[in-house]
């Protein structure tokens, strides 16, 4: 027989209790089986482990020696499961996202993602206020929207997506190519509640176009925008990519010649902070295939 870390087990615990019966029943084996595990084990080692000492067993000299080193063995075979429980534990770290922006897609992406990595958990956060505005000590991703790119330290830009209006198909306009935004002064928008990214980007292009649009109904929701839309209660801005499926059924997307309305998609972290693993593996994967993903899900090709 091969020294064992079963064989050493059955030892170390026979020279804490000095006792082959005591020893057996906490091991839960027969006696006669824990004597032969000893005395194979001398017979393996050519030396004497226990002497008797009564009814007694008690260590050798040897049997000294090998208690010693097996405690360090177990010690270290106690350190290293625990090391592996806490690493493994590690990579089942939820990770927090907030969103910002991109919240139709996210779930479909991260699907794909779980696909890969099903162990990670998510806790998302879908927020309306700009990023910075609330406490967000425990969020590790931030995905948002901007007018301009993004690029720092602690900030990629993933994607760059045209807006478009969308509005009801039985709106003369929709038969058209495309519009200019000034042809809209005076239609009542359906937006995003104000304070949000999209809805600030928005006010933003209207003022480019020499006014402030006339917002008749708010919500948090684009799927709700547009059902607001069908009803025919008026028009809204739709980013072209990431808001893909509030198009179609009675709702018709143009493009806005003018003024150029876009945005940026951008992924966020906390600045000069470490990343968990898991977060930081979902940032490399959100960098490397957000914007491909995004694409596919619009039906758009891939961008060279």
């Amino acid at each position: 027989m091969k020294l064992t870390l079963l064989a050493l087990s059955y030892f170390q615990k026979t020279a804490e209790l000095q006792h082959l019966t005591r020893a057996a029943e906490a091991l839960h084996i027969s006696q006669p089986s824990l004597s032969h595990t000893i005395k194979v084990l001398e017979t393996e080692l050519g030396v004497p482990l226990f002497s008797r000492s009564g009814r007694n067993i008690v260590l050798t000299r040897y049997g000294e020696i090998l208690l010693r080193h097996t405690n360090r063995i177990m010690q270290e075979l106690h350190g290293a499961q625990k090391e592996l429980a806490d690493t493994k534990e590690a990579q089942k770290l939820t990770v927090t996202i907030s969103l910002f922006a991109a919240s139709m897609i996210i779930p479909a992406f991260l699907t794909r993602f779980r696909q890969e990595h099903p162990d990670i958990r998510f806790e998302i956060l879908q927020q309306h206020n700009k990023p910075g505005q609330q406490n967000q000590n425990h969020v590790d991703l931030f995905l948002s929207s901007s007018i301009n790119p993004i690029e720092n330290d602690h900030s990629v830009t993933l994607l760059k997506e045209d807006i478009m209006l969308a509005m009801p198909d039985t709106d003369p306009h929709a038969r058209k190519s495309s519009v200019n935004l000034d042809e809209f002064e005076k239609a009542g928008f359906i937006s995003l509640e104000a304070g949000s990214s999209l809805r600030t980007i928005t006010d933003f292009y209207c003022r480019m176009a020499g006014f402030v649009p006339h917002v008749v109904l708010e919500s948090d929701s684009p799927m709700t925008v547009r059902e607001f839309i069908r009803a025919g209660l008026g028009v809204s801005f739709a980013p072209r990519i990431t808001w893909h499926g509030v198009g179609g059924d009675h709702v018709a997307l143009v493009p806005i010649s003018s003024p150029s309305c876009s945005r940026y998609i951008s992924l966020s972290w906390k600045k000069g902070e470490k990343l968990s693993p898991p977060a930081d593996m979902l940032k490399r994967y959100i960098i490397e295939n957000f914007s491909d993903f995004a694409r596919e899900y619009a039906g758009l090709p891939p961008e060279r």
